[in-house]
Order: structure tokens, then C-alpha cells, then sequence
């Protein structure tokens, strides 16, 4: 009989050394630990971990972090195919399919807006498990960082706009113009446009506050005389000695007249000062201005992931194995 169950109490363990089976024994040990304290300290709730069960036995586990802001963060399901052999348990696919199917369950009924996975280019069989399951393969994004150590600050030298001035975020005060200029931002994007209109500039706020250390100093509404003309949100990423770029967005009238080199300039010169290593930010690959522009001022490509996302309440009716789903 197959079963899937929120990993508490006693299923805790078998569901952490499964979902931690790739690393050596040592960091496994670590990580689950570091688990076990994060669950003592109300940072990690087990509910959000499942595991399935085949006869009693646990055959595959899967996670999901919801966060404040109403987004299912997903991993991939993991199977142990070795015991479903042993056992005489279903096909791989189904396992991994009933897991992602009670995912999906969950994030309706939790009222997020999105689940969204990124997945390593080799990740093929991951990749179709996600497809199999209404999670559509929207983009990949190209992960950047830029030095800021050392004699790495040639981007100093650089023209900047005179004319460009801004204002940091001061919640009621300016929050609706923050709005008006994000949502104004997403016209003609080549950045994830696929979900432009599944959100508005209201939750896209709620959504970058939730990515990361927020700081209203970090956020950054830009204009030039007689007009708001960019936005830049900014957090804090201390484990790793660096600002991130969490978005970075020129109005659709100004775009290309340098305002989002200056702003990205401004972005540098403000994470030099405060004496960090690095500068991050992420790309849509089709966004090949943006890319450009990265590049042009020394930020190096270090990573590439898949985005899979799936939409509130969009499930697939084709799946596959639904025969055996209900025997």
C-alpha cells in the first residue's frame, strides 16, 4: 500500500536521510542536525517535508518551503528505486508523481500563488517529473557575480548619469510609487515575462521582501527631471559576503539611455563601500540586453538553473499513470 505522510516524529529520520542520501555520510550527519535545530527553533516545519511509503517502507521524500510571501518554493521528489525493486513497489515516475500531486494539493490549499523549482540542466529525469506534474519549464536563469575586491573596481572609471537621482524605500510613504514604477518596469520585459499578470506590483514587492535581508535603504526608486524611470531592489546575503540584485528594471519610455548601467554602477559603488566581496545578480537567458550589460561591467556567469513554475490551481488532467493512481 502506498502512502504519503508529513514527516514527523518518528519518519523524521528516515525522511532527512533520504533527502540528504547524495552528500558523505559526514556532511549528511551535519545537515540533519542543522535540520533538527532549525525545527527547535521554529525555522523549519516538517510538515512541508513528505515521504512515501510503500508496505511501511519509505520509498521517496519531497520538500517544500513555503514562504511569507505566499510562494511554494520546490525541490524535487526523491526515490529510492532500490527498495521499490526489493519490495515489488510501483514504477519510480508514480512515486514521484503522488508526491508532487499532494505538493501541488498543499500549495492550493496554503493560498500560494506560485511553485517554482530550479533544477540543473542535467537533471533530465527531474525535469520530467516536474513537466509530468504542471509544473511547465518556463526559463533558465543564468546566475552572476561581480569581484569587488582587490583591483576589481574598473567599472569606477565609468560614465554615469548626472541627471539620475533616487529615493530608498519608506514603506507607506512611497510604497504606491514603488508599485506604479515596478509594474511599469514589466512592459516589454524579457525577463520571466510569463508571469507577467499573474502578479502585481504589490505581491512583486511582498515577494522580493521575502527573498532575502530586507533593508528600505537597499531599495531604490530612480527618476530623472520630471520622471520615474527605474527601480532597484537590493538584500543582504552575509553567508556569502555579497549584495544581491534581486531586480533591476528600467521603464519602458527610458530604456536604452544608460539608465540601467547607472543604476547598476550605483549598485557597485554602494556594495564597494560597505566593504563586501561580491555583487550578485540573476538573468533570463533571453535577456540578452541585460546579459550584455552584466558582462560589459565585469560580472562573471558562475551558474545556470532551469525554472519550473506552476501557477495556483493549474494541474495537468493527461498525467500519466493515473490507472495506477487508483488501484
Amino acid at each position: 500500500m502506498l502512502r504519503i505522510v508529513s514527516a514527523t516524529g518518528e519518519r523524521l529520520q528516515p525522511a532527512l536521510e533520504m533527502l540528504f542520501s547524495d552528500l558523505p555520510a559526514d556532511m549528511r550527519t551535519q545537515r540533519i542536525a542543522e535540520v533538527r535545530q532549525e525545527i527547535e527553533d521554529d525555522e523549519f516545519d516538517p510538515e512541508n517535508l513528505l515521504l512515501t511509503e510503500f508496505d511501511e517502507q519509505p520509498v521517496g521524500v519531497q520538500l517544500t518551503i513555503l514562504r511569507d510571501d505566499d510562494v511554494g518554493m520546490v525541490w524535487p521528489p526523491l526515490v529510492d528505486v532500490s527498495v521499490l525493486k526489493t519490495t515489488g513497489g510501483p514504477a519510480g515516475e508514480v512515486i514521484e508523481d503522488e508526491l508532487l500531486i499532494e505538493t501541488a494539493r498543499r500549495l492550493d490549499a496554503a493560498g500560494a500563488w506560485i511553485g517554482q523549482a530550479l533544477l540543473e540542466p542535467n537533471q533530465s529525469r527531474e525535469h520530467a517529473a516536474m513537466q509530468r506534474n504542471g509544473f511547465a519549464r518556463m526559463t533558465e536563469l543564468q546566475f552572476f557575480e561581480r569581484p569587488l575586491t582587490g583591483t576589481s573596481s574598473s567599472w569606477a572609471k565609468q560614465m554615469k548619469l548626472s541627471s539620475l537621482s533616487y529615493e530608498p524605500y519608506r514603506g507607506s510613504r512611497n510604497r504606491l510609487a514603488f508599485v506604479n514604477v515596478l509594474e511599469a518596469t514589466y512592459r516589454g520585459s524579457l525577463d520571466c515575462p510569463e508571469l507577467n499578470g499573474a502578479r502585481d506590483g504589490r505581491q512583486s514587492l511582498k515577494n522580493h521582501a521575502a527573498a532575502g535581508s530586507f533593508n528600505p535603504d537597499m531599495w531604490r526608486l530612480y527618476r530623472q527631471p520630471g520622471a520615474d524611470v527605474g527601480i532597484l531592489l537590493m538584500a543582504d546575503r552575509p553567508e556569502q559576503q555579497a549584495w544581491e540584485v534581486l531586480y533591476l528594471g528600467v521603464v519602458e519610455s527610458a530604456r536604452g539611455r544608460g539608465v540601467g548601467r547607472a543604476m547598476l554602477l550605483d549598485a557597485l559603488d554602494a556594495a564597494r563601500d560597505a566593504q563586501l566581496e561580491r555583487l550578485l545578480i540573476v538573468a533570463d537567458v533571453r535577456n540578452v540586453p541585460a546579459i550584455s550589460l552584466y558582462e560589459s561591467l565585469g560580472f562573471q556567469s558562475v551558474a545556470t538553473r532551469v525554472a519550473f513554475v506552476r501557477l495556483a490551481q493549474r494541474l495537468p488532467r493527461d498525467r500519466p499513470h493515473n490507472a495506477a493512481r487508483q488501484q
